[in-house]
């Protein structure tokens, strides 16, 4: 059984003694905060069923229907918790907002109290469990159901306190304690329900984490610039996108190096990223069409049948081409003797450049020498 599991089962339980519990302190003490409290924490088992099942769903691994996993299971567990948490507080707040013009009846005793105590202790472990279980496993509907305890330890506190203050002779503390307590409820609540709702939105990650973002790629030298960064989270696992601007001399395996070294900082910076998709620019798109209307091959038909008037004997040049700033840049190596006449050869690297810049689609033509290296 893994923690997150375990947490649930351990909650589970404990509501339903605790509800039992505080029924027969209410009943005995003469309580009726307690009974309502009994109910609370009885009602609470239905949000440890969701739990249990949205945690285990989130749990499970990526497949060919879910490449980004099933973590959104737990986002929507979390979400409808703070819909139950606010569904509560507005409860409580309804119940004692009656209790003001009811006849208190009959005071609470002693035993009333110590259940309504030993509620908020059992609470509020509770809470401290589930919460550190659930950041430990970067689980949202876990870290939802350890403020519900919360909420319940707080709701516990309205009890004793109306119970006191009955006790004292004061019997409108109960529902006014209660009152306060339920908007105290209300507003965990919507702020669980936000925080779920903001992750099914896939808002972007905070401030925080977008600075710490920016200052690892501008520690990276090759990187010179990165923009379309986009953050967003499922399951409590960040996902990262963004495009990185690169010399555009750059042969394709450098621009993978650093795309690489770029998502693993980023990996390796936060403790929850579920995968960082780096893409590599060797222009900046916002300026520059990045779409270009011929293609290497297109461009590799042209240049070899130019270069060919002009020698025959050269069969297989190795071209590269570039596209960059709008321009279509070709790179021809050629590869000579090397007792070749340097002097013979500049003329030949002019001709041939001259005669592959006459093609309207080459902008510009690199020719470069190459003595006695084989190509792989």
């Amino acid at each position: 059984m893994n923690p997150g599991t375990r947490a649930i089962i351990v909650g589970a339980i404990a509501n339903l003694l605790l509800s039992l519990f505080k029924f027969a302190g209410g009943i005995l003490g003469n309580s009726v905060a307690l009974v309502a409290d009994a109910i609370h924490s009885l009602s609470d088992l239905v949000t440890d069923i969701i739990v249990l099942f949205t945690h285990r769903i989130g749990r499970m691994p990526q497949d060919a229907d879910h490449p980004y996993g099933h973590g959104r299971a737990e986002t929507i567990g979390a979400a409808i918790i703070g819909l139950l948490i606010i569904a509560t507080g507005i409860g409580v707040i309804h119940e004692t907002w009656g209790a003001l013009s009811e006849d208190p009846g009959q005071t609470p005793g002693w035993l009333a109290a110590t259940a309504a105590f030993l509620s908020i202790l059992i609470n509020e472990g509770l809470f401290h469990y589930t919460l550190r279980v659930g950041k430990a496993t970067q689980s949202p509907s876990l870290i939802a159901n350890a403020w519900h305890h919360r909420t319940d330890a707080i709701s516990s506190i309205a009890a004793l306190i109306g119970i006191i203050g009955a006790g004292q002779g004061f019997p409108f503390m109960d529902p006014l304690a209660g009152a306060v307590v339920g908007g105290l409820i209300v507003k965990v609540g919507i702020d669980i329900t936000r925080e779920g709702v903001r992750d099914l939105m896939d808002t972007a990650l905070s401030d925080e984490h977008t600075q710490k973002i920016h200052s690892i790629l501008k520690k990276i030298p090759e990187v010179l610039h990165f923009h379309d960064l986009r953050t967003r989270v499922i399951g409590g696992e960040f996902l990262i996108d963004l495009h990185i601007l690169v010399d555009p001399e750059m042969t394709v395996t450098e621009g993978h190096r650093v795309a690489e070294i770029a998502r693993r900082n980023l990996i390796n910076a936060f403790d929850n990223i579920q995968d960082v998709l780096v893409h590599v620019d060797g222009e900046a798109d916002a300026e520059i069409e990045a779409i270009y209307p011929v293609t290497r091959t297109e461009l590799i038909e042209i240049a070899r049948p130019l270069i060919a008037e002009l020698d025959a004997t050269i069969l297989q040049p190795e071209i590269r081409v570039h596209h960059i700033k709008g321009k279509n840049i070709v790179d021809v190596f050629i590869k000579v003797d090397s007792n070749y006449d340097m002097e013979g050869s500049r003329t030949w690297v002019a001709n041939i450049k001259a005669k592959l810049e006459t093609a309207s689609q080459i902008d510009q033509a690199r020719v470069f020498l190459d003595l006695n290296r084989e190509f792989d």
